[in-house]
């Protein structure tokens, strides 16, 4: 497959393919380009190892798992949200511009944990690499309920979240392994986003009631529910395509051929510093994905604006309706009951565009259409919910009615991010790690940063001006989804990753055929 040079090729982005043969018998499943470049895209699906031929109970336990590792990783990324202040008085830390930092920098390691883990997986398997990750968050938690000192907790919490980013970005992956259908697929991402939602408002929670007693104690809990979590990790299969074919392969001699050792090299010339250098940037690389570019922009200001009420709620609830740190935090929770009520939304849209798809609607068969008309509805809850909290919290209105206002943001931001993954995940198929990756990164920037301006936004501005302020910056980027249902085709088209995928799924469709 030749190419002019300066002209963009998956190679660039990619770790070097799974060698999984000897030059002399190489496998006819890799061979159908001269570079060899389908190796990470697709295997051979008619082999019994692949994770979607697994029994629904088999999927569903590696599902389940994933979004376990999950609810850790969302639960510890808000969990000194409820009560900082009485962490940062025991370590008589004045300044309360440093409150933020204990979540700000778990989600610096947000940023750094997709670079590294997200196109190992793609390279060494989901299984091993969570196993490892999620031992090293367990070790940091405790390191957390130890810290001597305020700086050695922000140094315990950055590495937590280093950890943690293993399974955000990672359990998307596995729901793509598994299931080759989009409605399935889209169900457990649903469910994905849901425990996503549920984490982090569960955190200020436990922390708001514990921290009085003693702050501690909230990282004791963390650790406690990290050791449960460990028990089915340790039993949970490899999801994997390429990793799964690599030990089919391992396992077959034919005709008295060598042993097979897969190893994730491209060449005897690829060394492990190309390697490493190729797994890093890639997510970086993948930014320059109009689609992934754009979706992650839109999901990394409302991800900003959730974290961001971590430190506004303290403010409104605190401030303005005078509530302790454990009442206050209470307020959280209709987040995730709009969460949950995204479910009904979805289950009527699935039947709804199967019934178009029967009546071979031509709207029904664009893969835009899938799950963006859902994130169209988000944007504007989310907008609405922003406008609501800025009207109505004051002290002559009673405080349930700007905590409802949570329920829209927790419907929006949960469908907004169900829907924009699925897209990503259905365009990027065994990509969908670095894709989702890319999109962390962005949006855990925006969410370490945006926090920081909470406290001096609210006190210029006020709960009205701040408020409202963000609830017009997310009305304007509200428009994304209106965008990519315009020029999502167009965009998929020009795309060389969307084109190599489907053009690997048509290939594999014939197979089966024949």
């Amino acid at each position: 497959m030749s190419r002019q040079s300066g002209t963009f090729s998956i190679s660039d982005i990619r770790l070097p393919k799974f060698d999984f043969e000897t030059s002399s018998i190489q496998s006819s499943t890799f061979t159908k380009a001269p570079d060899n470049e389908s190796a990470l895209i697709c295997f051979n699906k008619h082999i019994s190892e692949s994770a979607e031929n697994w029994s629904s109970a088999k999927k569903l336990f590696a599902v389940g798992t994933g979004l376990l590792t999950v609810l850790n990783s969302a639960i510890a990324s808000s969990l000194p949200g409820g009560a900082v202040s009485y962490t940062a008085n025991y370590f008589h830390v004045m300044d309360q511009q440093q409150y933020a930092l204990p979540i700000s920098v778990f989600l610096i390691g947000y940023i750094f944990g997709p670079l590294l883990f997200s196109p190992l997986s793609e390279t060494y398997g989901r299984r091993i690499i969570l196993i490892i990750t999620f031992v090293g968050y367990t070790a940091f938690t405790l390191g957390c309920a130890l810290a001597p000192t305020w700086p050695a907790l922000l140094v315990f919490r950055f590495l937590v979240g280093l950890c943690a980013a293993a399974p955000y970005t990672l359990a998307g992956g596995i729901c793509a392994d598994v299931y080759s259908n989009p409605a399935h697929r889209g169900r457990a991402i649903m469910m994905l986003m849901i425990c996503l939602n549920v984490g982090p408002a569960s955190g200020p929670i436990i922390s708001g009631f514990m921290s009085p007693i003693n702050w501690r104690l909230e990282y004791w809990v963390a650790l406690m529910l990290a050791i449960v979590s460990f028990i089915p990790l340790l039993f949970l299969p490899e999801t994997y395509g390429p990793v799964l074919y690599a030990r089919h392969i391992q396992a077959t001699k034919v005709n008295g051929r060598n042993p097979i050792v897969p190893m994730p090299i491209g060449s005897p010339e690829q060394g492990l510093g190309k390697t490493l250098y190729v797994a890093l940037i890639r997510p970086l690389r993948m930014c320059a994905e109009p689609i992934v570019l754009a979706t992650s922009l839109f999901m990394a200001l409302l991800y900003a604006i959730f974290y961001l009420f971590f430190e506004a709620y303290p403010i409104i609830f605190g401030g303005v309706y005078q509530m302790s740190t454990g009442i206050s935090a209470l307020a959280f929770i209709p987040m995730p009951i709009g969460a949950c009520l995204d479910i009904i939304v979805v289950v009527w849209w699935d039947g709804y565009l199967e019934r178009a798809k029967e009546r071979k609607a031509a709207w029904a068969m664009s893969e835009e259409y899938r799950r963006i008309p859902l994130a169209c509805i988000g944007g504007p809850l989310c907008a609405l919910s922003l406008f609501w909290l800025a009207w109505s919290a004051r002290p002559s209105i009673h405080w349930i009615v700007p905590m409802l206002a949570g329920i829209p943001y927790g419907m929006g931001i949960e469908i907004i991010f169900m829907a924009l993954t699925t897209y990503l995940s259905d365009g990027y198929g065994t990509l969908t790690a670095s894709a989702l990756a890319s999109a962390a990164i962005l949006r855990s920037i925006a969410g370490a940063l945006l926090p920081l301006l909470a406290r001096p936004m609210y006190n210029a501005l006020g709960v009205s001006g701040a408020s409202g302020l963000l609830g017009s910056v997310t009305l304007l980027m509200a428009g994304v989804p209106f965008l990519l249902l315009k020029f999502g085709p167009s965009l998929r088209k020009k795309s060389t990753l969307c084109r190599l995928i489907v053009e690997e799924k048509q290939l594999g469709e014939g197979e089966e055929k024949v």
